[in-house]
């Protein structure tokens, strides 16, 4: 349970708050989605609103100016790094990460028409485990974000904008 709760957690926080509509245009840019789809103020640090960001820290960061974002988080003693782009093909935004753990994710970002941001993934844990999963974002404002894992019992919790 713990390697599921913890590539639950770093695939969510590393994918959190990247959207974009698969339909995109495959010769549009990154941070052109981002905007369309009103999610462009992610990039900066975020944690979570209970402690502060004891628990979690995640920072967005253009690694490629309007075109590849990188995504640190630390949960514990646990990092993972993540990577999110466009397909030049497809226009579809994808999302690849890996933690400290041995966990690789790969998935890919849909905006549904509410807004909300949905991430639907696959992962390998580092013992070999499989999995699939299904992260929705929610935009409450521009400094709060309400995650939720959806499972039979669906995990949520809520990330804000860490204050500089």
């Amino acid at each position: 349970m713990t390697i599921i709760r913890s590539t639950i957690f770093c695939v969510l926080v590393s994918s959190l708050l990247l959207t974009a509509n698969s339909h995109a245009s495959a010769a549009e840019k990154l941070s052109d989605i981002l905007l369309e789809a009103k999610w462009d103020g992610i990039i900066g640090t975020w944690v979570d609103a209970d402690t502060k960001g004891a628990t979690v820290n995640a920072t967005y960061a253009w690694k490629i100016k309007d075109r590849v974002i990188e995504v640190t988080t630390k949960q514990g003693n646990q990092e993972t790094a993540a990577l999110m782009g466009v397909n030049g093909k497809t226009g579809a935004v994808f999302h690849m990460g890996a933690d400290s753990d041995g966990t690789s994710s790969l998935g890919e970002w849909k905006v549904e028409d509410n807004g909300d941001a949905v991430l639907g993934i696959v992962f390998t844990s580092g013992d070999g485990e499989d999995g699939a999963l299904s992260i929705r974002h929610h935009r409450v404002d521009k400094d709060t974000i309400l995650v939720t894992i959806e499972l039979p019992q669906p995990i949520q919790f809520k990330l804000i904008r860490a204050k500089k």
